[in-house]
């Protein structure tokens, strides 16, 4: 039994990492084959939700005909929606959404649902928590984007082994884990962590792997470029990654001094729209042959290249036992127009402001003004900070910072507020109304990830522009 679960994982790494090769070769297609690609792609997923999915047999009928599929056309799907309905949007008809969130709270290991599928969850950071499926052939294509990524970050297999450390979501059902699981059959040693381990057993347990490769949340490797640089922590990676938070300048800066290296970033969701920054380090290249991406606004519309979007609609090419078509993702992101110097076609990502859950609105002379997360950097400059959270409640800021233990807190916490005030009036806020608290640590969400910013619904909705 146990050795028909290693030959399996084997086969979807081996299986992985040739689709790796093939994907390689499109990286530098012409646009325009890129994007025929995508219409082809898209058709195939398509026609066979519409075949298998009565979701979606009932949710598109009428829109698609014997002529090409047109995306734009199609309803975009919520996340809850898609959980509500779930036992309906699969294909496969043995699955159902209660029974799968059964076995995973059960669940010890790596294993496979009917021999078969790989469930997964998301952590609910923005308030939904969602459950995915993906079959063998899928995991293999999830692989390949993850041996892509290395292979971008300047990783690529060898002897003697790479010993690559990854500290993902605090949950065993978390794709950070259940990949790195997966990963362990030999090809690399793997050391596998969880983000909410705490520091002193993380150092420990590095400090003994030594390890060449360190994938980390950012706020964790921010945390971990402390201990090196208090001489705890001794490692000496020949690369770093991090992905699902978002990492700011004075994180960067904080990363390159204490480890030497710079840390490439790695953008990947259970949806299935991945990307990571290549060798030029000028933002972050799409995986457009394995999902299509649309940045759009507030109102479902179409953003140009260069301009914020509200949020992403994701469609992934590649899982068909449960079709992902127009799924909403509520991360803020811009699109590079232009083209990168490493001669990749794959389209980038300029910047991650966070997610659209996170935006803060406040107001402002004649309206209200839409705070982004990343303008709480300045906080992060202040190397007194280990950590901090903005917490909005009406229109008062709650600032928590865990601050280093040689710190004085409350001249931290006077800087800092003065900075976030400063901050906030150059944006155009009215009268920022800023509290400080100081805190041993910040908690975790359930896969592990820091919620940097926690925004008041409330007063989102009653800030946010109208719908025309």
């Amino acid at each position: 039994m146990r050795l028909g679960y290693h030959a399996k994982r084997l086969a979807d790494v081996t299986g992985g990492l040739q689709h790796t090769r093939r994907l390689a070769e499109g990286e530098r297609w012409r646009r325009e084959r890129i994007e025929r690609h995508q219409r082809e792609g898209v058709d195939a997923i398509v026609r066979h939700a519409v075949a298998e999915s009565p979701f979606y047999r009932e949710r598109f009928g009428g829109l698609v005909g014997l002529g090409p599929v047109e995306l734009s056309a199609l309803p975009a799907l919520h996340k809850t929606t898609m959980m509500e309905r779930f036992d309906e949007v699969v294909t496969d008809r043995r699955l159902r959404r209660d029974e799968l969130l059964e076995h995973l709270e059960t669940l010890g290991r790596d294993e496979l649902y009917l021999g078969r599928h790989r469930v997964m969850t998301t952590s609910g950071s923005s308030g939904q928590k969602g459950l995915f499926v993906y079959d063998r052939e899928a995991w293999r294509g999830i692989c390949a984007m993850f041996f892509r990524h290395t292979a971008m970050a300047g990783i690529r297999p060898r002897l003697p082994r790479l010993r690559m450390a990854m500290i993902g979501g605090g949950a065993p059902t978390h794709m950070t884990r259940r990949g790195a699981a997966t990963l362990r059959v030999g090809l690399h040693r793997v050391l596998p962590l969880a983000v909410t381990m705490p520091i002193p057993r993380l150092v420990r347990e590095l400090n003994a792997f030594r390890p060449d490769f360190v994938y980390s949340y950012p706020s964790v490797a921010a945390l971990l470029a402390d201990e090196q640089l208090a001489g705890r922590l001794r490692i000496a990676p020949a690369a770093m990654s991090t992905s699902s938070e978002l990492r700011t300048p004075e994180m960067t800066g904080r990363i390159v001094e204490a480890f030497g290296v710079h840390p490439t970033d790695f953008y990947a969701t259970t949806e299935g729209l991945w990307g990571s920054e290549c060798e030029e380090g000028a933002g972050i290249h799409v995986f457009e042959d394995m999902a299509v991406l649309e940045n759009v606004d507030e109102d479902g519309r179409a953003v140009p290249d260069g301009e914020r979007g509200a949020r992403l609609l994701v469609t992934n090419l590649f899982n068909r036992v449960q079709p992902l078509i127009r799924l909403e993702v509520s991360d803020v992101v811009v699109v590079d127009p232009t083209g990168c110097p490493c001669g990749r076609s794959l389209r980038r990502i300029l910047s991650i402001e966070g997610r659209a859950d996170d935006v803060i609105w406040l107001p402002g002379d004649r309206t209200h003004i839409a705070v982004h997360p990343l303008q709480f950097s300045v906080i992060a400059a202040d190397r007194d900070v280990r950590e901090f959270q903005v917490v909005q409640r009406g229109e008062r800021l709650r600032l928590r910072l865990a601050v280093r233990d040689d710190a004085v807190a409350d001249a931290a916490g006077r800087r800092v507020r003065e900075r976030v005030a400063a901050r906030l009036a150059a944006l155009g806020v009215s009268d920022a109304r800023v509290d400080v608290e100081t805190c041993a640590g910040l908690e975790r969400g359930p896969g592990g990830k820091h919620q940097m910013v926690v925004a008041d619904p409330s007063a989102s909705r009653a800030a946010a522009p109208a719908a025309p």
